[in-house]
């Protein structure tokens, strides 16, 4: 892919090649990290990465979607410079965006091309939607707006994500001087949420499963009637807004201590979400709400559960490996039987080991927030036990949170004893009074 860009920008400058883009983008143009994030500045560098150029936007008007009924969707792109305009837009599930929602229809203005550059119809393959040869020279007064029609899926299918990308041109026949911008947008459908009541079997930390809650520690809520069967939602970049993950996913949202908590996970009997940046130790009450701030909505009992300062936990991969990289990020630390590529860790190597409920940061996180870098857990720190070695300050090279995910996953950047021994090893962290979970191990070979 990375071949093929480069050939299609050094051609950018031929006319036949600016003739041919008038027929419309490449296809996987829109900047859906999906689809590797791609978009036309790959080609129109001028402004480059997208979205620098303030004068200028792309938005699109759509409305709830009826299962099955036909919509306009109106994608306008503006700039106070430009003469000449492109799009491209695609549908997806929000559950699964790597799936095509709906269909587009081509007409004399539209063009719609599947997944692999063929065009229309695409059988459920990926499409992408975008301006030919009739329509890329149109528009006045500094914007145009393109009109697609788009039939939604037969089915209720969730929350649909439209990912687009605009494109205002200066008009001179080249690829420079040219301002790409884009963006992305969630619906969902007119049908609204009917959701029955949820019911809460347990509440409890996200990667070791132990009972309660900690300070903006990651947790899980189980139970039922949480999502139709079948159905599952991860949060993903396009729910991220204002640099927080959403505290409604699909039809459900949860409340702790009152406060409507981050989600990042649901299906019909889990919901993982992050815990409010409270750091005290005391009893609150977990509830989940279904069709939030709707006529019908429903909430499940109260829950109460123990919130603590502190309540570290390993993620695993099975129960028992604890989930871990090596320094580089490149290799995954556990025996292969349990994850297909990974391998063991060395003596004397540097790894990372990833946990939750670990406690206050410096500086401080609000919950859900996306951790711009480095953060680490403020105190004495961690004490850290591998194969019964406690580990000197030293070979605890970093205990704090992880850049660029969620605030409430922590890292623990540690050496491995030199003395070690091979096989399973065991490793335990205490922060304050809480320790992680017994019977977690990493592999380790000599």
């Amino acid at each position: 892919m990375i071949r093929i860009t480069g050939f299609v920008c050094l051609a950018a400058a031929l006319p036949a090649y600016v003739s041919a883009r008038s027929t419309g983008p490449p296809v996987q143009r829109t900047g859906a990290t999906i689809d590797g994030g791609l978009n036309c500045t790959g080609c129109h560098r001028t402004f480059a990465p997208a979205n620098q150029d303030p004068r200028g936007s792309v938005a699109l008007e759509a409305v709830s979607y009826t299962p099955g009924s036909k919509q306009i969707l109106k994608i306008t792109v503006a700039h106070p410079d430009a003469k000449k305009w492109g799009f491209e837009l695609t549908a997806r599930l929000a559950s699964d965006p790597g799936k095509q929602a709906g269909t587009f229809t081509v007409t004399d203005l539209i063009r719609v091309q599947c997944e692999g550059a063929t065009d229309a119809p695409c059988n459920g393959k990926q499409e992408f939607a975008s301006h030919n040869r009739n329509s890329y020279g149109l528009g006045s007064n500094g914007r145009e707006t393109f009109q697609v029609e788009w039939t939604p899926p037969a089915q209720d299918v969730g929350d649909i994500v439209f990912f687009f990308a605009g494109n205002a041109a200066n008009g001179d026949g080249t690829n420079q001087g040219d301002v790409i911008y884009t963006s992305k947008m969630v619906v969902r459908s007119a049908a609204g949420c009917d959701l029955p009541r949820p019911i809460i079997s347990g509440v409890g930390n996200a990667a070791s499963g132990s009972a309660g809650t900690a300070y903006n520690g990651l947790f899980t809520v189980y139970g039922s009637n949480f999502l139709p069967a079948g159905r599952s939602r991860v949060a993903q970049d396009f729910d991220i807004a204002n640099n927080r993950f959403p505290t409604q996913l699909e039809c459900l949202a949860v409340e702790v201590a009152g406060q409507r908590v981050p989600l990042t996970f649901a299906n019909a009997t889990q919901i993982n979400a992050a815990a409010p940046t409270v750091n005290d130790d005391l009893t609150v009450e977990v509830r989940v709400i279904a069709n939030p701030g709707s006529a019908n909505e429903r909430r499940s009992e109260d829950v109460r559960v123990t919130h603590a300062r502190q309540h570290p936990g390993f993620f695993t991969f099975n129960g028992k490996s604890i989930a871990a990289l090596s320094a580089d990020l490149k290799s995954i630390i556990a025996d292969p039987a349990v994850v297909a590529g990974a391998r063991a860790a060395k003596a004397g190597e540097v790894i990372s080991l990833f946990l939750t409920g670990c406690g206050l940061t410096d500086p401080v996180y609000q919950a859900g927030e996306v951790v711009a870098g480095q953060a680490r857990v403020v105190g004495s720190g961690p004490t850290v036990q591998i194969g019964g070695t406690t580990l000197a300050a030293a070979d605890i090279l970093y205990a704090g949170l992880t850049p660029g995910s969620i605030s409430g996953l922590y890292q623990l950047n540690v050496t491995i004893p030199a003395d070690a021994p091979a096989g399973d090893i065991p490793v335990t962290v205490q922060i304050g009074s809480a320790t992680t979970q017994a019977g977690t191990t990493i592999p380790v070979v000599k």
